[in-house]
């Protein structure tokens, strides 16, 4: 439980657990994306709450308001506004993600037929033609010569 003061008066909200999938990059291959899924959907709780979480404190404050002493209606305004703009930056932000995905999937295509260097599990430079990319929940995987699985973060060159 939370408890989060709003128009003159204290709020307690039930805790919610949001599910996030996030890309992981990895750090040596500068921003290369090592994990993907076209599907995911943010809550949008990277930006610290969720237009759900919103909501759902302004309908507590409504609920908990004294009939004596009723809220500023500038502050309804306000705040109607904020969760507004939050719901247009969870768009964007899903909307991004998405054309993400489509990048990374389309980067590792354009690999096929092409010889490229990666460093392999052991951290020794490899070299081969990429012959094959699936996909998968965690991201296109690369099959350069006969080593399968390969991930796009470990490509380092491109001939």
């Amino acid at each position: 439980m939370s408890t989060i003061t709003g128009i003159g008066q204290d709020v307690t909200v039930p805790e919610t657990t949001a599910t996030t999938t996030s890309t992981g990059v990895d750090p040596l291959s500068k921003g290369t994306p090592t994990s993907y899924s076209p599907n995911a959907k943010k809550s949008g709780s990277e930006f610290g709450m969720d237009k759900d979480a919103f909501l759902r404190i302004l309908v507590e404050q409504l609920r908990h308001q004294d009939p004596t002493q009723p809220g500023d209606s500038q502050q309804y305004v306000q705040q109607m506004t904020q969760y507004s703009i939050l719901e247009q930056l969870t768009n964007i932000s899903e909307t991004t993600q998405v054309a993400h995905a489509d990048s990374v999937g389309n980067t590792a295509i354009g690999l096929v037929g092409r010889t490229v260097t990666y460093i392999d599990d052991n951290g020794d430079e490899q070299s081969g033609v990429v012959t094959n990319v699936k996909f998968d929940g965690t991201g296109p995987k690369l099959t350069i010569g006969e080593a399968e699985g390969i991930e796009l973060g470990s490509v380092k060159e491109v001939r």
